[in-house]
Order: structure tokens, then sequence, then C-alpha cells
């Protein structure tokens, strides 16, 4: 019994250490806590507001009351006193396969809309004749415009806001397996963006703790060499045991 117990022990150590050796940060500055530093925004032409950086429980312009940043002392978030279309992106290539990448961030929606609305055709133009209160979370391709929801654009959706859902919410924790988005587009240039759009009534968007951390698929010499120390501390083990076993 001890032989077994131990040898797990010890394949459960070695699968832990190579797993997660050469596991990787892709999102820089994802808390906030340098600012907008390692952030792209842009707001669309005639927008009124911006993606600022949230300290505390008041929006950043309007003084609106707003939950704390989950990830202390700041985070980012949308304001405004009247219609605009922004975003907040940051873009990444990464170079080899990956074996795990998960994406994981928090929200804060806070419309101050009865509802929201998408216009159809989808667009995140504000001064579209129809009425645009949404937010999104989306996967784009770094060449793609700012504000595009093209289908050539866009690789992955991973949040929507639709009519019907919660207007208001606190800081909500998001998290998505995207591994095979980031193995089909490797030496790609990528855009992660949060998108936020109003034209009915104001709207704060939060984020907060953004995070893309990857694990590397082990090179063949790691396995090799993984593989000889647990042979080597099986056997050492099982001298061990054997010895123990005959005093």
């Amino acid at each position: 019994m001890r032989l077994r117990t131990s040898s797990v022990a010890i394949a459960g150590a070695l699968v832990f250490i190579l797993g997660h050796a050469s596991a990787a940060q892709i999102i820089t500055n994802g808390t906030f806590d340098a600012g907008l530093t390692g952030w792209t925004k842009s707001d669309q032409t005639g927008s009124d507001g911006t993606f600022s950086v949230q300290t505390g429980g008041v929006s950043p312009l309007s003084g609106t009351a707003v939950p704390l940043p989950p990830g202390a002392p700041n985070a980012a978030m949308t304001d405004a006193q009247a219609p605009g279309t922004h975003v907040l992106y940051q873009d990444f290539t990464f170079t080899g396969t990956v074996a795990s990448a998960v994406l994981s961030f928090d929200l804060y929606l806070g419309n101050r809309a009865d509802t929201y609305s998408v216009p159809n055709p989808a667009t995140l133009d504000f001064a579209v004749a129809a009425f645009n209160q949404q937010a999104r979370v989306d996967f784009l391709l770094g060449s793609a415009g700012p504000f595009s929801v093209a289908s050539s654009d866009i690789l992955l959706n991973v949040f929507q806001t639709n009519p019907g859902g919660p207007t208001s919410s606190g800081y909500t924790s998001y998290s998505f397996q995207i591994a095979s988005l980031l193995n089909a587009n490797v030496n790609r240039t990528l855009r992660l963006r949060f998108a936020e759009a109003d034209n009915v009534a104001q709207f704060q968007l939060g984020v907060d703790n953004v995070s893309l951390e990857t694990s590397a698929v082990p090179e063949p010499s790691s396995l090799i060499t993984g593989g000889i120390g647990l042979v080597g501390l099986l056997v050492f083990w099982s001298r061990g045991h054997r010895d123990s076993t005959r005093s």
C-alpha cells in the first residue's frame, strides 16, 4: 500500500509540474492597477464620454453609484452624459499551440434604460436610426476596425447583452476555454475587445480582472525527461519499500 500511495503521489506531482511549467499570462495589466496602460480605447466620432479608470463606488464622469472594483483599487468603466460608443481592447500574438487557454474577466452592467436594444443588422453605431443599447466582448482579427461586428472580423463572441436580460448587476465573473481559437490562429494578431453602445440612456460598463492564461503543449524532450525522472523515483520508492519490508 505504501508503494502504491507513494507512486500515485509522485505521478501526480510530476504531471502538475509538467503541466504548469509553461503557463503564461497573455494579457497586460488586466487588473488596471496601472490605469489603462497596455490597453487601447476608441470612441466613435461624436460620442460623449469614454472608458476611464474607476476607483471607489462612483462612476468616473457622472458620479453615478456603482459597485466597488472587485480587483481593488481600479477597474475600467465607460461613463457619459450623452449617447456614444466606446471600446477598450488589447492586441496579442501567440506563436505556439496551447493545451489550455482560459479567458476570464469581471463585468459590471449599469444599463439605465429599461432594456437592451440590438439593431438589425448588427452594429455598434450609436447614431444608427434605431435603439442601440448594448455591451459585448469579442475576439477579433487584429486588422479589424475597432467598432466592427462583421462576421469576417469577429472570430468569437464570448459575451453579448440581449433584450430582456438584467439591466443592472454587480461585478460578475465569466470564464471561457478558448484553446481551439488560439490554436487555429497561431502567429496571427488577435484582439480582445470590450464594447459598449448607448443611445437610449446612460450605460456604465465596468471591466476588471481580465486574464488570458495559457499552458503550452509540453515539448517531447520535457516529457522524456519527466518520464525518466518518474521511473527513477518509482525505483527509489520500490527499493525503499522492499528494504523496510525485510527489516
